[in-house]
C-alpha cells in the first residue's frame, strides 16, 4: 500500500490490507468478504478460527450498542427487584405490627389494677350496655348475638372510661413522685413486702405509722370550715 491510497484511503481493513475512502465501506468490508475467512488476529491471540457465518456476525459497535441494551435491562431489573424487596419488607413491618398490637399482654391481663379498672369502667357504662343489648334483640337477634353486638358497641365507651382513670393515676404518681411523706411511705412499704408480707398487711401497717404527718393537712381543713362558719354566721 502506496503512501498517496492511505491518505485518500483511511480507513483500512483490519483483516487485510484493503483501504477505503468512507468508514461505512470499512465496516461493510468484513461481512462481505472475511465472513468465511479465519481471522488471524483471533489465531494469534486465543488459537481459535474466526469462522463466524455473515448472517450471525455482528460489528463491534453493534455489539457495544446489544451490551449496552443488556445492562440497561438489567439495571432495570434489579431496581424492580430492590423495589419489591423494600414493599415486602415494609408489608411484612406493618403485619408485624399489626399482630403486636391485636396481642393482648399477659403483664395487664394478670395485674389486678388494670383488672378492677376494667370492672369500674364496665359498671359505669352498664346502662349503654343494657340499652344496645335490648334494641339488638328488639332487632331479633338472639341473646348471645345481641350480648356480642352490644359489646362491640360500647366497647369504645369502656376504654375511654378506663383510661381515664389510668390518667388520673398517672397525674397523682407524677405529682408524688418528689414528695418525701410518699417517698417514706413506698420505702417502708417494699421493705415490707420484700420479707414476704403480703400488699394488704403491709399497707395496714404503714399507714397508719406514718398518719401523723398528714396532720398539718387536716389543720387546714378546720381552718377553711371554721373560716365559712364564720362568714355564715355574719350574713344571718
Amino acid at each position: 500500500m502506496n503512501s498517496l491510497s492511505s491518505v485518500n484511503k483511511p480507513h483500512a481493513c483490519h483483516l487485510c490490507d484493503t483501504s477505503f475512502n468512507k468508514k461505512y465501506n470499512s465496516k461493510r468490508h468484513p461481512e462481505s468478504v472475511h465472513a468465511e475467512q479465519p481471522s488471524s488476529a483471533s489465531e494469534e491471540s486465543s488459537g481459535m478460527a474466526y469462522n463466524t457465518p455473515s448472517e450471525h456476525y455482528e460489528p463491534p459497535y453493534k455489539r457495544c450498542r446489544v451490551a449496552e441494551s443488556h445492562d440497561h435491562a438489567n439495571e432495570e431489573s434489579s431496581e424492580e427487584e430492590d423495589s419489591e424487596s423494600e414493599k415486602e419488607a415494609e408489608d411484612d413491618e406493618e403485619s408485624a405490627n399489626e399482630e403486636e398490637e391485636e396481642r393482648p399482654s399477659s403483664d395487664l391481663e394478670d395485674n389486678p389494677i388494670y383488672q378492677d379498672w376494667l370492672e369500674e369502667a364496665n359498671e359505669a357504662t352498664e346502662d349503654m350496655w343494657k340499652t344496645k343489648f335490648e334494641k339488638c334483640i328488639n332487632e331479633g337477634m338472639s341473646e348471645d348475638q345481641a350480648r356480642e353486638k352490644a359489646h362491640v358497641k360500647t366497647l369504645w365507651a369502656v376504654k375511654r372510661n378506663l383510661f381515664a382513670r389510668f390518667k388520673d393515676f398517672l397525674s397523682s404518681c407524677l405529682h408524688l413522685k418528689d414528695d418525701d411523706t410518699y417517698q417514706d411511705i413506698t420505702w417502708d412499704l417494699e421493705d415490707k413486702m420484700e420479707k414476704g408480707m403480703d400488699i394488704n398487711t403491709a399497707l395496714n401497717r404503714v399507714i397508719p405509722k406514718h398518719q401523723s404527718k398528714f396532720a398539718g393537712l387536716f389543720i387546714q381543713e378546720e381552718e377553711c370550715d371554721n373560716e365559712e362558719e364564720s362568714e355564715d354566721d355574719e350574713e344571718q
